[in-house]
């Protein structure tokens, strides 16, 4: 399997193209229409969306790849934020581009899309609905933690739904994982042993 990292242009959130075949990919927080580019220009095809959350700055370019064909999902607790307030859109004067859930997943949730094994784990606090990705391939595995852990810090709880005892039961779930490496929504990589040994939001 194959990660590639595309940065933000302005406001935005890191997004995460997984493939497995260099031919059919899961996008994970397409941030922006840029995205879509970069994914020409790799000579991939979106078949499939999965939203860590639902927030504005994570999902711009949602609605060109649903467009394109490619199947959007997150976390059954998530969708019903879609579309709200609670999306920041109007929070942030940003111009809303309209998509639809076509399927959601629940906590602890196993599932294979493009060739590439998934595992949903619910780790709410930035929102109620917020996710993480538990990626398998090739022998190895990879985290992808959306806006609940970052290098050095973790996702604010002051947006709607956010609660900061479950972010911070959210980061012991984490927290309780064995090591791997870790693509956080904004921001460097990291690791889960890295995290729990430098950043102060773990040491509780």
């Amino acid at each position: 399997m194959r990660v590639h990292k595309i940065y933000p242009k302005g406001f935005g959130a890191n997004t995460y193209v997984l493939t497995a075949d260099d031919q059919r990919a899961v996008v994970i927080d397409p941030s922006g229409k840029h995205v879509e580019s970069k994914l020409l220009s790799l000579g991939l095809q979106a078949e499939y969306v999965l939203l860590t959350h639902c927030h504005f700055d994570h999902v711009i370019g949602v609605a060109g790849l649903q467009e394109s064909g490619a199947k959007v999902g997150c976390l059954d607790k998530e969708k019903a934020l879609i579309g709200t307030t609670a999306d920041l859109f109007d929070a942030f004067g940003a111009p809303r581009t309209p998509y639809r859930v076509d399927f959601t997943f629940s906590d602890g949730e196993d599932f294979e899309l493009c060739g590439i094994k998934i595992k949903a784990l619910s780790t709410p606090g930035h929102t109620v609905g917020s996710a993480c990705y538990l990626v398998e391939s090739d022998g190895g595995r990879y985290l992808f933690s959306g806006d609940t852990l970052f290098e050095m810090s973790i996702g604010r709880t002051d947006f709607p739904t956010g609660d900061t005892d479950a972010i911070r039961k959210s980061l012991q779930k984490i927290a309780n994982l064995p090591d791997m490496p870790v693509y956080a929504g904004h921001g460097e990589d990291t690791t889960i042993e890295r995290e729990k040994k430098y950043n102060p939001f773990l040491q509780d």
